[in-house]
Protein backbone atom coordinates (compact mmCIF):
# COMPACT_ATOMS: atom_id res chain seq x y z
CA UNK A 1 0.00 0.00 0.00
CA UNK A 2 2.83 2.31 1.23
CA UNK A 3 4.44 1.72 -2.33
CA UNK A 4 1.45 2.47 -4.10
CA UNK A 5 0.47 5.46 -2.40
CA UNK A 6 4.03 7.14 -3.32
CA UNK A 7 4.28 6.16 -7.08
CA UNK A 8 0.45 7.98 -6.85
CA UNK A 9 2.45 10.52 -5.48
CA UNK A 10 5.30 10.06 -7.89
CA UNK A 11 3.27 10.65 -10.83
CA UNK A 12 0.97 12.78 -9.60
CA UNK A 13 4.21 15.42 -9.37
CA UNK A 14 5.59 14.24 -12.20
CA UNK A 15 2.14 15.29 -14.16
CA UNK A 16 1.39 18.58 -12.05
CA UNK A 17 5.45 19.50 -13.40
CA UNK A 18 4.67 18.61 -16.89
CA UNK A 19 1.54 21.15 -16.95
CA UNK A 20 3.42 23.62 -15.71
CA UNK A 21 6.07 23.20 -18.25
CA UNK A 22 3.35 24.40 -20.60
CA UNK A 23 1.62 26.75 -19.30
CA UNK A 24 5.00 28.84 -18.53
CA UNK A 25 6.14 29.09 -21.80
CA UNK A 26 2.42 30.63 -22.45
CA UNK A 27 2.70 33.13 -19.90
CA UNK A 28 6.33 34.41 -20.87
CA UNK A 29 4.83 35.68 -24.08
CA UNK A 30 1.75 37.14 -22.72
CA UNK A 31 4.32 39.18 -20.52
CA UNK A 32 6.75 40.04 -23.34
CA UNK A 33 3.83 41.35 -25.77
CA UNK A 34 2.78 43.47 -22.73
CA UNK A 35 6.11 44.64 -22.47
CA UNK A 36 6.06 45.39 -26.54
CA UNK A 37 3.38 48.13 -25.70
CA UNK A 38 4.87 51.07 -26.18
CA UNK A 39 4.54 53.67 -23.18
CA UNK A 40 3.18 56.52 -24.15
CA UNK A 41 5.39 59.19 -23.35
CA UNK A 42 3.22 62.61 -22.77
CA UNK A 43 0.97 60.52 -20.66
CA UNK A 44 3.82 59.55 -18.69
CA UNK A 45 4.62 63.59 -18.47
CA UNK A 46 1.82 64.14 -16.71
CA UNK A 47 1.24 61.33 -14.85
CA UNK A 48 5.02 62.59 -13.28
CA UNK A 49 4.10 65.75 -13.16
CA UNK A 50 0.71 65.49 -11.53
CA UNK A 51 2.43 62.96 -8.77
CA UNK A 52 5.50 65.69 -8.03
CA UNK A 53 3.40 68.76 -7.56
CA UNK A 54 1.07 66.62 -5.22
CA UNK A 55 3.69 65.31 -3.38
CA UNK A 56 5.03 69.43 -2.86
CA UNK A 57 1.58 70.56 -1.89
CA UNK A 58 1.43 67.71 0.88
CA UNK A 59 5.34 68.07 1.83
CA UNK A 60 4.39 71.92 2.07
CA UNK A 61 1.58 71.42 3.94
CA UNK A 62 3.74 68.98 6.47
CA UNK A 63 6.52 72.18 6.60
CA UNK A 64 3.93 74.30 8.12
CA UNK A 65 2.35 72.04 10.55
CA UNK A 66 5.75 70.93 12.38
CA UNK A 67 6.53 74.82 11.73
CA UNK A 68 3.05 75.68 13.68
CA UNK A 69 3.73 73.21 16.14
CA UNK A 70 7.28 73.86 17.89
CA UNK A 71 5.87 77.62 19.48
CA UNK A 72 2.58 75.34 20.53
CA UNK A 73 4.43 72.69 22.35
CA UNK A 74 6.75 75.53 24.22
CA UNK A 75 3.69 77.43 24.98
CA UNK A 76 2.18 74.07 26.19
CA UNK A 77 5.11 73.93 29.02
CA UNK A 78 4.12 77.51 30.28
CA UNK A 79 2.46 77.63 33.43
CA UNK A 80 0.66 81.05 32.24
CA UNK A 81 -2.75 80.06 31.44
CA UNK A 82 -3.33 82.85 29.04
CA UNK A 83 -0.04 81.99 27.09
CA UNK A 84 -1.06 78.26 26.51
CA UNK A 85 -4.80 79.32 25.45
CA UNK A 86 -3.00 82.15 23.15
CA UNK A 87 -0.48 79.20 21.08
CA UNK A 88 -3.43 76.33 21.07
CA UNK A 89 -5.27 79.44 19.52
CA UNK A 90 -2.40 80.67 17.19
CA UNK A 91 -1.41 76.72 16.31
CA UNK A 92 -5.62 75.83 15.36
CA UNK A 93 -5.65 79.07 13.30
CA UNK A 94 -2.45 77.71 11.21
CA UNK A 95 -4.05 74.21 10.97
CA UNK A 96 -7.01 76.01 9.25
CA UNK A 97 -5.14 78.26 7.09
CA UNK A 98 -3.15 75.49 6.40
CA UNK A 99 -5.32 72.59 5.17
CA UNK A 100 -7.43 75.42 3.19
CA UNK A 101 -4.47 76.24 1.37
CA UNK A 102 -3.85 72.34 0.73
CA UNK A 103 -7.40 71.88 -0.79
CA UNK A 104 -7.75 74.94 -2.89
CA UNK A 105 -3.77 73.84 -4.14
CA UNK A 106 -4.91 70.09 -4.66
CA UNK A 107 -8.44 71.36 -6.25
CA UNK A 108 -6.15 73.84 -8.85
CA UNK A 109 -4.43 70.91 -9.25
CA UNK A 110 -7.46 68.81 -10.98
CA UNK A 111 -7.97 65.21 -10.97
CA UNK A 112 -4.78 62.97 -10.83
CA UNK A 113 -4.61 61.54 -14.99
CA UNK A 114 -4.51 57.89 -15.51
CA UNK A 115 -1.73 55.41 -15.14
CA UNK A 116 -0.20 55.43 -18.37
CA UNK A 117 -0.50 52.17 -20.14
CA UNK A 118 2.52 50.70 -21.59
CA UNK A 119 4.96 51.95 -18.95
CA UNK A 120 7.64 50.37 -16.83
CA UNK A 121 6.76 50.57 -13.23
CA UNK A 122 10.17 52.24 -12.96
CA UNK A 123 9.29 55.31 -15.10
CA UNK A 124 6.01 56.15 -12.42
CA UNK A 125 6.20 58.31 -9.73
CA UNK A 126 4.03 56.37 -7.58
Amino acid sequence: MRRFVSTLTMSTILSLSLSLVSVVPAVASVETQAAKKKCDQAALVRYNAYKDASRAIVAAYKTVIDAAQMPHRAAQQSGITSVRKAAHANYEAALAHARNTRAAALSALGSAPSVPQGCKEDDLHS
